[in-house]
């Protein structure tokens, strides 16, 4: 239920305070990591997460969480909530490629979420996401999902949790 209120919290900062959201670094610090710390990932803490890579570039609202041997697990890339994020999957992608040991690419408005694998081909982005989370309309299954996030349930299952992704994305490609 916590998640819930967090999620309720995260749209009603965001609709209340439109022009604020409208830079994609508000979105990732305000919101983004907001939520994710919500789910035990702290953002300040430098064994936790790294931002602006140096290998993506110093103008990209980007960043990793990493696992426990410090190596990048999640990518996440926001931008401002006025922006389709449709038009940023291939810049995600090419970031995504740029960490062997990321399992999950997020890319974000905080509107829409998506979520993103290498289930085609190891190392390689898969242009169509996953799971996709639209926060205005936020359902229980959704906040199911954005539960399997959470920091030390991750880290102790993200191999299963990417086995499973990638049996279910395979069957619905398929169809």
């Amino acid at each position: 239920m916590k998640l819930n209120n967090k999620v309720n919290q995260i749209n009603k900062t965001r609709d209340s305070f439109e022009l604020l959201f409208e830079h994609k670094s508000h979105v990732k610090i305000q919101l983004f990591c907001n939520l994710f710390e919500e789910l035990g990932w702290d953002y300040t803490h430098p064994c936790q997460s790294r931002f602006e890579r140096p290998n993506i570039g110093e103008n990209a609202a980007t960043g990793v969480y990493l696992d426990h041997k410090l190596k990048p697990i999640i990518l996440f890339e926001t931008k401002g909530i006025k922006e389709n994020i449709d038009t940023h999957i291939k810049q995600t992608s090419e970031y995504y490629s740029t960490e062997e040991s990321v399992k999950v690419a997020i890319l974000t408005n905080m509107v829409d979420m998506y979520f993103f694998s290498d289930f085609e081909t190891p190392g390689v982005m898969d242009k169509t996401p996953f799971y996709k989370i639209n926060f205005p309309s936020t359902t229980k299954q959704d906040l199911g999902f954005l539960e399997l996030f959470e920091r030390e349930y991750f880290l102790d299952h993200h191999n299963e949790l990417y086995d499973k992704w990638k049996e279910q994305y395979l069957l619905l490609k398929d169809i």
